[in-house]
Order: structure tokens, then C-alpha cells, then sequence
């Protein structure tokens, strides 16, 4: 009666699979999967991000902290996308207003003597997408409960086991929290990401699950997710990406994105595509090219990867019972 216990193996770089084609890279998108879309861009921080470093300077080669004034790494939730051809592109759709929006859509250098080029944005922009499994769904709603542009995410690496010792995973000191409201719950975890990161929220670089030294502008993964994609922004459609969204001025702004809504005035849709990808082997079917947790005689040995059902509900991609 001996309970099986899910967890993936340690891994090493020969546990990771470098997938090589387009029609690969688009497999790990065919299921909708939840997953973290992590940002590293250059560009000076918001008075609110540099309140903190002034106290307490991130060092140099700290993997888990913006390095310095130039260098601003940030992680938000992605769950509305999808593979749109099997050479690996596909699109997704996010909120005009979020932080990533404004990290993944950065302003051309303005030419002050040409009007037409106050709302003309680059594409290219790269980023990385990682996918989350089954163990991994509250590191997953703090991500999605706070912005980026407030604080940062991660934690120090210096300061990661002291604040482990005096706040476990849950809300530090429950019993205390008791005859809060669930608004004063919320406002205290929220404080405490602020101050402190989120616990357990490691980036590690594509292609391993292991913790190492990243350089200052390198994309990175989440570690303890098990498939790890290197994108780059291909198109943008939807609302004209300025701090007026009126609709005359969306058509006067000669604006890069298009100017009729591909969804709505508030969501953009952005097209992508996968120029590199990495897989754990206990989610590879390499003889049909199929990302799914593997299983041995019949019985799945790793947790299965999330998908999201809505209002903080997950559910979990496993094969049906005839492909096991």
C-alpha cells in the first residue's frame, strides 16, 4: 500500500532534451498549457523598483535579482494561447495594461520632428516561456496575484534561507491571520511578497532545472518546470499601444500595431514564435513527438503538467488511459 510519490528526478543536462524543428516546438503549445513568461529587458527602473535596491544593491552575479539600474527581469502567468502553425509560431492574448505588455512592446527611439513616431514600437522583442506542473500551483498564484512593476518577484539569494527559516511556504505565522479578513489576508501576503519575493520562485537558465550563475540580459526558465521555450514577438495586433487609446487617435498616431482591435480596446494580440526549446525527457514521447508525462508499466512516476480551468482552478494534463 506503499503511496507513489510524483517528483521529477534530479536532473542532469543529459535529462533534457534540445528539440530541433519547428513542428516539435509547436507540440509543447497543442495542450494549452499554463506557463510562465519570463521578461529580461534593458531599460532604467521605475522610481518604485529602485527604492529597494538603493538600500540593499543586488550583487553582480546574484541569479535571482535585476543586477543593476539597466537590467529589469520580470516573470507573469500565461494561460490564453495557443500553437497556430507546426513551425513553431503562435499567439496569445494579454492585457494592454500589464507590465509585460510594456516590457514585450518597447517604444522605438522617438524622432521629436516626426510626429507619426510617438507610437511606433518595435517587435523582436524575446522572452521565454516555462511550463509549471502539479506542486507548482501556489508559486503560480503569487506570480499572478502581484505586478512586476511594483517589486520585484524573486527573492535575494542571499537573504532566501533566513526567510525560509522564519516564513514557511503558507502565510508566515497562519495562526495570527485567523481573525483577519480575506482582504486583510490578501494585503499581508501581498506585503510580504513585496518585501521579501516569492518563495520558491528560482529562475535557472533554458535547458536545466539546476541553479547556476545567469549573465545579466539571459532569458531564463522557472525551475522545477519541464519545458523551457526561447520566443520572439512576431506581430502585434489590437488596441494602438499609447497612453490614449481613443479611437481618433489610434488612427492618427501612425501607430506600428494595427489600429482596429484583433480582440477588443483592452487585450492585444501578439504573435510569436519559438526559435529554441528544451524538454525534460519525462515528458518526451520522442517516437510520436509528443509533450506528455511519461510512464512506466502503466503507472505515471512524474506529476503532470497544468492547465487552467479559471477563478484560481487548476486542472492536469495526463495521457488518456489507451496511450499509457
Amino acid at each position: 500500500n506503499m503511496k507513489l510519490k510524483c517528483t521529477i528526478p534530479k536532473p542532469t543536462p543529459a535529462e533534457w532534451i534540445h528539440l530541433q524543428s519547428g513542428k516539435e516546438f509547436s507540440r509543447l503549445l497543442y495542450t494549452n498549457p499554463v506557463c510562465f513568461l519570463s521578461t529580461t529587458t534593458s531599460q532604467p527602473f521605475e522610481k518604485a523598483d529602485r527604492d529597494s535596491d538603493e538600500k540593499a544593491p543586488a550583487k553582480k552575479n546574484d541569479p535571482q535579482l535585476p543586477h543593476n539600474n539597466n537590467i529589469k527581469r520580470n516573470v507573469m502567468v500565461l494561460s490564453w494561447l495557443t500553437a497556430s502553425n507546426n513551425n513553431g509560431r503562435f499567439l496569445f492574448s494579454i492585457h494592454k495594461t500589464r507590465y509585460t505588455t510594456q516590457l514585450l512592446t518597447r517604444r522605438r527611439a522617438l524622432d521629436e520632428s516626426d510626429a507619426s513616431s510617438k507610437s511606433n514600437y518595435e517587435v523582436g522583442a524575446e522572452f521565454s516561456l516555462s511550463v509549471p506542473v502539479k506542486g507548482m500551483e501556489e508559486i503560480v498564484k503569487d506570480v499572478g496575484s502581484i505586478s512586476g512593476r511594483c517589486c520585484s518577484k524573486f527573492q535575494s539569494v542571499a537573504s532566501t534561507s533566513l526567510r525560509k527559516e522564519s516564513f514557511p511556504r503558507a502565510e508566515p505565522q497562519k495562526d495570527m491571520c485567523d481573525n483577519l479578513s480575506n482582504r486583510q489576508r490578501k494585503k499581508r501576503k501581498m506585503d510580504y511578497i513585496k518585501n521579501n519575493g516569492i518563495n520558491d520562485l528560482i529562475p535557472v537558465p533554458l535547458g536545466s532545472n539546476v541553479e547556476a550563475p545567469l549573465e545579466e540580459s539571459d532569458l531564463f526558465a522557472i525551475k522545477g518546470t519541464v519545458a523551457h521555450l526561447r520566443c520572439r514577438v512576431y506581430t502585434l495586433l489590437g488596441p494602438a499601444l499609447s497612453d490614449n487609446l481613443d479611437a481618433t487617435n489610434e488612427k492618427e498616431s501612425g501607430a506600428n500595431a494595427s489600429t482596429q482591435p484583433a480582440i477588443d480596446d483592452d487585450h492585444l494580440l501578439i504573435i510569436a514564435e519559438v526559435i529554441d526549446a528544451y524538454v525534460h525527457s519525462s515528458y518526451w514521447d520522442s517516437n510520436r513527438s509528443l509533450f506528455r508525462p511519461m510512464t512506466k508499466e502503466g503507472e505515471q512516476t512524474v506529476p503532470p503538467y497544468l492547465t487552467f480551468f479559471g477563478s484560481q482552478t487548476f486542472g492536469y494534463v495526463v495521457p488518456s488511459n489507451d496511450d499509457m
